[in-house]
């Protein structure tokens, strides 16, 4: 019995030894933009939406998320963008393209009863939301170099009436003056200002086309261009500054 004994107890000893635990290495952190990530969505989705609520048959395009950090510094000449708006608590706002920053200092000048972000980046996108629950943030496929980025039809129909438009960083946007025009006459009620501009001007573009030229696909339009493209599309012209330090564009919608 004794040598019984010994052999059960020398068998199931393994069986209660305690399982190695594995030895996790401490990893640092990079404080600096995340690398370019490829990712799956579904066109025009709100940022307020679940992810996982992709209706069936619905094409799932491929995106490429890029840094656009360059533009989060807030500038000299951003009042006077802002004022251009002529922003009251009534307005209806979309706004293409902006920061953050340009966000927060649009609420801080006048609360308005919408406020629309439409942005290809979903980063951009979701540290809007993270500040400001009440903005509603729709993605714009394509993400330019003409395919469609910056087209607002990615924002639903039920956004519409827009009295104000910032337009806010038209080279990565992707499509012509007159493009954008007629997108943006479908959307606006009469009387509406659309808003296109670049603080520090053509100053900041020439930098920007040299450091992020992956994220440049146009110049800024010319007045005779604007101009053009306002004739086709029912605005007017009312302020034009083109500057080496500012870019100032607004027009009156006349429909």
């Amino acid at each position: 019995m004794a040598a019984t004994s010994t052999s059960l107890s020398l068998a199931f000893c393994p069986l209660f030894r305690p399982t190695p635990q594995p030895q996790f290495q401490p990893r640092h952190l990079d404080p600096k933009f995340p690398k370019p990530l490829r990712l799956s969505l579904a066109p025009a989705l709100s940022c307020a939406a679940p992810l996982a609520a992709v209706p069936d048959g619905v094409a799932i395009d491929d995106i490429i998320e890029k840094d656009w950090s360059f533009l989060n510094a807030s500038g000299s000449h951003l009042p006077r963008a802002l004022a251009a708006g002529a922003l009251s608590p009534a307005s209806r706002v979309l706004a293409v393209t902006p920061t953050a920053s340009f966000v927060s200092a649009l609420l801080s000048e006048s609360p308005c009863e919408l406020l629309v972000a439409a942005h290809e980046s979903l980063y951009v996108l979701g540290g809007i939301k993270e500040e400001h629950d009440q903005v509603r943030c729709f993605h714009l496929e394509g993400g330019g170099g003409g395919q469609g980025g910056g087209v607002v039809e990615a924002v639903p129909g039920r956004f519409d009436a827009f009295d104000v438009v910032f337009v806010c960083y038209f080279p990565g946007m992707g499509v012509s003056p007159a493009a954008l025009l007629r997108s943006l006459a479908k959307r606006c009620c009469k009387g509406a200002r659309v808003v296109i501009f670049l603080d520090q001007g053509r100053q900041s573009l020439a930098q920007h086309r040299r450091e992020n030229p992956d994220l440049l696909f146009a110049d800024l339009p010319s007045r005779s261009s604007l101009e053009k493209a306002a004739d086709g599309s029912k605005f007017e012209m009312a302020e034009f500054v083109d500057e080496s330090s500012l870019y100032l564009a607004v027009l009156l919608f006349q429909g």
